[in-house]
């Protein structure tokens, strides 16, 4: 009997460390930092083209809507294209690991500056909106760009 359940233990450990990692490994952050004058945001993009994200407003809106309400914070979610979800994953793939590019510092507006990063397994990338070199952040800039668009996330307001 006291065999069965350390066996037990042993699996149910195994398991739940197997389902921890495996959605660290299928989920892509993307976070924009905001500035004084806009909204900062945090998508997060799952390998099944699920991406949700919460935009952080500076202030509450003056306009709400049943999609935006009356909050410092909106959390929106919808499904992307295969194609734009695979683009993410393949560039991020290329890209790794993210934490072997230096960090990249670049003059910004005090008002409207912000910082982008893209986060996979605990990995964190230099700053996406400075000017960029290495082939690989240039490709991972514009997939991650191309999800920005797609979300038509207002940052203003």
């Amino acid at each position: 009997m006291m065999r069965s359940s350390i066996l037990l233990i042993l699996v149910v450990t195994v398991c739940v460390a197997i389902v921890s990692s495996d959605s660290e490994h299928n989920i892509v952050r993307i976070v924009n930092s905001g500035s004084t004058n806009t909204a900062g945001y945090t998508i997060e993009l799952r390998r099944d083209g699920i991406v949700q994200w919460t935009v952080a407003h500076r202030r509450p809106l003056l306009i709400t809507t049943p999609s935006t309400p009356s909050s410092t914070t909106s959390v929106m979610s919808i499904r992307l294209s295969s194609a734009l979800t695979n683009s993410v994953f393949e560039s991020v793939q290329a890209a790794l690991p993210l934490n072997q590019f230096p960090p990249r510092f670049c003059i910004k507006s005090v008002s409207f500056g912000t910082s982008l990063h893209v986060i996979y397994n605990g990995e964190q990338s230099p700053d996406l909106n400075c000017p960029l070199e290495d082939v690989r952040l240039i490709a991972l800039n514009k997939a991650i760009r191309e999800v920005i668009s797609v979300l038509h996330i207002n940052t203003l307001g």
